[in-house]
């Protein structure tokens, strides 16, 4: 939910908030500023699942595989707010250093929510990973619906340094509520685990 609030939030107000705030001086030159977006979220999505992987396999079957993908995630929304915060006081020209900025809030942005979903799909078991998806899914876009008109009335009202602070909050809200997920086993962990103790009651 938070996640694509500020997916949603990146995404339909940079363009706009480097033309009014930063002096871009038309649209184009903006959006190819904010183009690094989702060339940072393909990289980050690719280290995400690369980073999560292997902190399960260190891992030796030791605490949660759910949770390892979890903390991968926390670490990458840290990443979101640091990138939103440093993102306000890149000077209007330096065009490059922009885009690199925003290089960078799609790479930790787009980590989590591949990650998320992938959380979803191992927390169940086989019969259930579609309803997973989808309520996952719904979740993830209620929050992209909110981050509309809500952002809207915070730019106008109360301008640009509220707009960054509530998209800062939202991943503030994602990492207090992802916080006791962080050792959640996955369905063949608890399975296995399951095996094992009716083994041992024979």
């Amino acid at each position: 939910f938070f996640i694509y609030i500020v997916r949603q939030g990146v995404t339909s107000w940079f363009v706009f908030y480097l033309i009014k705030e930063k002096g871009v001086s038309d649209a184009a030159q903006a959006a190819v500023r904010v183009s690094g977006l989702e060339l940072g979220g393909l990289v980050g999505s690719l280290i995400a699942g690369r980073v999560s992987d292997m902190m399960i396999n260190k891992s030796d079957g030791k605490g949660g595989a759910v949770g390892k993908r979890v903390q991968v995630v926390m670490a990458y929304t840290v990443g979101i707010a640091l990138s939103l915060l440093s993102f306000q006081y890149v000077p209007a020209s330096a065009a490059a250093l922009q885009w690199i900025n925003v290089f960078m809030i799609g790479f930790f942005l787009y980590g989590p929510q591949m990650l998320i979903g992938l959380c979803g799909a191992e927390l169940v078991g086989p019969d259930s990973v579609g309803a997973s998806e989808g309520f996952l899914g719904w979740i993830a876009y209620l929050g992209a619906a909110n981050a509309g008109i809500p952002l809207s009335i915070i730019v106008k009202e109360y301008g640009w340094p509220a707009y960054f602070n509530t998209l800062i909050g939202a991943c503030a809200l994602a990492l207090l509520l992802l916080s006791p997920m962080m050792n959640l086993k996955s369905f063949v962990q608890r399975r296995e685990i399951y095996l094992q103790k009716k083994l041992k009651g024979q």
